[in-house]
């Protein structure tokens, strides 16, 4: 079997094969679970409610303005839910091939800078890190704002490096859908990112700096920014007026400026972050980082990715709220500082061998004994084992002894880099294909909205009173409008027909023969964050143990 993979890998180009496991992996399952976290309810909720009305400027979510976020998200995926139905895979598709997307733009820029080589290791080290990969699964803006964030910065790179005027065209263009995807402080993050770089570039002499500005004709630039991005903004103050630009000043420069400290621990929350969110690949990260820092005398070679990297940095650490996914966009910089390191690096002397080699095989194992671990918790079918065993024969063929007069070839060395990617890549594999369907057994809310739409036919003009604070996918799958924190004994006095769902110990026996559906539901936190929480009372609940769930009962009373 090592033979015969040996001959494929030789035969085949690597990137086409990468490309193809990453795209499997990208679609496996992307659909199978109910819309969960609260972030893609308000997403997939708010589109059911954009074409419910016909309206797709106006962004309400359980039939409340809700201008927290430009619309650009929403109108990509109302524009696949028009396609391909209200339902979760095409609720998702868009967030997928633009992470998809994403990664192939990373490829791009390598391939510009670098060459072949670190290009493949790039696309790797952007598709597969965690959280990157994470997102993909969820509908939220988080994905799409890497994707024209990075879009951006593909042109402007374009452009620099052909000196042809249309790439800055289209790179203004894609910074009008960044800002129209998560807002206007992305036109200082990017511009920032921008004008490091050409300071970079002109060795900081300024008649220079302002001749290669000028190339960017900045005027013409920003109109495009400005017509693009902050249309949306304009419609929403014409519209709402004050009650808008409250909001729109609570998600920016509040969210920004406002937020209480925690001193110093605040300048190590993202390179603590990248730790986790950039593995498998981040002790490689780090280690390239040392060395920049210490040995590399001529740095004008990576001056694009550290601009894109240090900017953000600096910026999102100044800034008072922090949360991890907004560090998702300086990915790209890390992929291509590390991977052009990796591409170039030769270690000298036997420690650094070994400290250079454990760097890959380190996080390789650990995806190894991950997808093994998978397997035996979730009591997986023997044949999952079939995935690890593949990917550790991957990961030891670069090691195997050479016969006499073997050319070594590159795809030994593409193998060696890879290693982490496949690791990875297994325990992803193994968790996508047979733990996310399984999952499902226990989020009942979208069997809720089957009996409430498809068994009881209850009009939509009937609310869904909610006991207890608001599950925020229940309005998309109930396709109503729900009011939570419902007292119980003050709903059912209603004489007009009452759809509710109260805890079933809070339903009097007056009201138990209108009962249509009884369940139990998870009512902790579902952030994507709290997936290990939902997980672990998964795992108890098949044992029989319901502790982490909460008993429903719905009523419909005529």
């Amino acid at each position: 079997m090592a033979e015969t993979m040996k001959v494929l890998l030789k035969k085949v180009p690597v990137l086409w094969i990468v490309l193809g496991f990453t795209a499997f992996l990208y679609l496996i399952n992307f659909s199978v679970n109910d819309i969960w976290t609260e972030n893609e309810s308000f997403y997939a909720e708010s589109v059911r409610e954009m074409a419910e009305q016909g309206n797709y400027l106006e962004i309400n979510y359980n039939y409340q303005p809700r201008f927290n976020k430009p619309p650009l998200t929403y109108w990509l995926i109302a524009a696949s839910t028009r396609v391909l139905g209200m339902n979760e895979f095409a609720i998702r598709l868009p967030i997928v091939l633009l992470a998809f997307g994403t990664a192939l733009l990373v490829w791009a820029m390598a391939r510009m800078l670098y060459g072949e080589k670190t290009a493949l290791l790039a696309f790797a080290m952007q598709a597969i890190s965690i959280q990157f990969i994470a997102g993909k699964q969820y509908a939220s803006p988080e994905i799409p704002l890497a994707f024209f964030f990075t879009l951006t910065l593909y042109f402007f790179l374009k452009g620099h490096l052909s000196s042809k005027s249309r790439y800055y065209q289209f790179a203004a263009l894609a910074l009008g859908l960044t800002v129209l995807t998560k807002g206007y402080p992305y036109i200082i993050v990017i511009g920032g990112i921008i004008l490091l770089y050409l300071l970079i570039e002109s060795s900081f002499r300024w008649p220079i700096f302002f001749k290669k500005l000028k190339e960017l004709k900045p005027i013409s630039f920003m109109a495009i920014v400005a017509i693009v991005g902050l249309s949306w903004i304009g419609l929403m103050y014409l519209q709402y007026g004050n009650d808008f630009l409250t909001v729109l000043n609570r998600e920016t420069m509040e969210r920004a400026l406002t937020r209480e400290s925690n001193g110093l621990r605040e300048l190590f929350f993202y390179p603590e972050v990248i730790l986790w969110s950039f593995f498998p690949y981040s002790p490689l990260f780090v280690f390239a980082s040392f060395h920049y820092l210490f040995t590399i005398r001529e740095k004008k070679d990576i001056a694009f990715a550290f601009s894109w990297f240090i900017v953000m940095l600096i910026i999102f650490t100044a800034a008072k709220g922090k949360i991890p996914t907004y560090f998702i966009q300086a990915h790209p910089a890390l992929a291509l500082l590390s991977a052009h390191f990796i591409t170039r690096y030769t270690p000298a002397g036997k420690v650094s061998a070994i400290l250079w080699n454990a760097l890959f095989l380190l996080p390789a194992a650990a995806g190894i004994i991950l997808s093994t671990a998978i397997i035996v918790i979730f009591k997986l079918p023997f044949y999952y084992h079939l995935i690890t065993a593949s990917s550790l024969l991957l990961i030891i063929i670069p090691w195997l002894p050479q016969k006499n007069g073997e050319d070594k070839g590159a795809w030994r060395a593409d193998l060696r880099y890879l290693m982490p990617f496949i690791g990875t890549f297994s325990a992803l594999l193994i968790f996508s294909a047979a733990v996310l369907p399984e999952l499902e057994e226990h989020r009942p809310i979208d069997g809720i909205g089957n009996v409430i739409n498809r068994e009881q036919h209850i009009p939509k003009t009937i609310p869904l009173y909610l006991e207890g604070g608001l599950i925020h996918n229940l309005p998309f799958y109930a396709e109503r409008r729900v009011i939570d924190e419902a007292i119980p004994g003050e709903v059912l006095q209603q004489k007009t027909p009452v759809l509710a769902l109260f805890l079933s110990r809070d339903v009097p026996a007056s009201a138990r023969s209108s009962v249509i559906w009884k369940g139990a539901i998870y009512r902790r936190r579902t952030s994507e964050s709290r997936l290990l929480l939902f997980i672990q009372s998964h795992l108890k609940a098949k044992e029989g143990d319901m502790s982490g769930f909460t008993d429903y009962s719905l009523i419909y009373k005529k």
